[in-house]
């Protein structure tokens, strides 16, 4: 609300200077006129009114269009380039001003006069355009490293009865994070046209080629509306992050290699699981809730249906940060064993299968919540090397599948996967 009045402010303080500027010109023109004519005292009438409009304009509007440049300097209105067109254009006028100079052409002079006051007027015209936005990023709901991804950016245009016209957004990068790992700040979104109290969306196709916390602290909006002379922007401010989960694999060949990450197990013979195991004759006392009619009414005889037995061990996922002697080989080993555990509670959720992980520093026990799973997706997107073992042994309990670097940190009795190795 307070910036759309400051808006209509600015606008009628600029169309008051336009119209007594508008005066000035017509009286300066007459006056020049009533010169040729002979009518010496109508022509200095004239030039004094024609001063006079101007010093007013100069007294009055100017401080105030001064004092909300100022303003805006220091509200984000930071980038500023002249195109190809625009050094053209500063080019004729420099021409024409060199010769209205040497020939004193009340012509040229109105026709530089126009010419700055279209400078002017593309300067304005651009704060409008660029004032009174708002961004918003709508971000998956997960991100995992070397997957492309699609960002939705939505621009709000706040002002009301001025729309918003070729606009170009782009994220600002942070100087303290290096941001070399994804596409999304090189990505531009273009807004051709934003009604007032209007809005628009755009996706931005991106890849992150590193896990990690990308954080968002503003975006670029440029125009070179009007005339293409410069480009005009400004920082729009926002504040959040994206996090990227480590990378997914494909766990064929680790599951052939490593049996047990296959966690609870359906066992081959019957029971009273979900999984079908076999289809018998009735028998003298079976329950009437497990025949199988399909099969019944086919071979005219009744037929039961018989299940797997289903065991519900403990499933613990155990990362043991440690790693000595980070090497350029052993942090990718380390990433890797991150993408392996990441994959694998993937697939454990897609199964809907609970679990836990431990790390020392962080534990989480992972159901069907889904707060639960992104906690530990979350953590696994930070989570650094340390310098020595953080594992608590007694939290390592039976049915755990520990990762570690090298045959030292294993557990005696502890299936143990070396992830240097994988």
């Amino acid at each position: 609300m307070f910036a759309s009045r400051r808006i209509s402010a600015g606008l009628k303080d600029f169309l008051w200077a336009a119209f007594f500027l508008t005066l000035a010109l017509f009286a300066a023109i007459s006056s020049s006129v009533a010169r040729r004519n002979g009518l010496l005292l109508a022509a200095v009438i004239l030039s004094l009114i024609a001063l006079s409009l101007a010093a007013v304009v100069t007294l009055t509007a100017v401080p105030k269009l001064m004092r909300r440049a100022r303003t805006d300097l220091w509200s984000g209105f930071r980038f500023f380039r002249v195109t190809r067109r625009g050094l053209f254009f500063v080019l004729l006028v420099f021409l024409i001003g060199l010769s209205t100079f040497n020939t004193g052409n009340n012509l040229l002079i109105l026709v530089l006069s126009f010419l700055l006051a279209a400078l002017l007027v593309s300067g304005m015209a651009s704060n409008l355009v660029l004032s009174g936005l708002r961004v918003r990023l709508t971000i998956p709901e997960a991100i995992h490293a070397g997957q492309k991804t699609a960002l939705v950016v939505h621009l709000r245009n706040l002002k009301r009865g001025i729309p918003s016209f070729g606009l170009k957004l782009r994220g600002r990068k942070s100087a303290e994070i290096d941001q070399a790992g994804t596409t999304f700040f090189a990505q531009e979104a273009s807004f051709p046209y934003l009604p007032p109290k209007g809005s628009g969306k755009t996706r931005l196709e991106c890849e992150f080629l590193f896990r990690g916390v990308y954080p968002v602290e503003g975006f670029e909006v440029r125009t070179q509306f009007p005339f293409g002379f410069v480009v005009r922007g400004r920082e729009v401010m926002a504040e959040g992050q994206i996090t990227v989960y480590p990378a997914l694999i494909d766990l064929n060949n680790l599951l052939l290699r490593f049996p047990f990450l296959q966690g609870p197990e359906l066992q081959n013979r019957r029971g009273s699981g979900s999984g079908l195991y076999n289809i018998r004759d009735y028998q003298r006392g079976d329950d009437a809730r497990f025949v199988h009619w399909k099969s019944s009414a086919k071979l005219s005889r009744l037929m039961i249906k018989e299940f797997v037995e289903e065991r519900d061990d403990f499933m613990q996922l155990v990362l043991s940060t440690c790693l000595k002697d980070p090497t350029p080989d052993a942090m990718q080993s380390f990433e890797k064993a991150l993408s392996v555990i990441t994959s694998l509670s993937v697939l454990y959720r897609k199964r809907g299968q609970s679990f836990s992980f431990y790390s020392g520093e962080f534990s989480v026990q992972v159901d069907s919540r889904r707060e639960t799973f992104d906690a530990l997706m979350g953590y696994l997107a930070v989570v650094q090397p340390s310098s020595e073992s953080l594992l608590d042994p007694k939290m390592i309990r039976e049915g755990s599948v520990l990762f570690c670097a090298g045959e030292s940190g294993m557990v005696r009795g502890v299936p143990s996967i070396n992830y240097l190795d994988l």
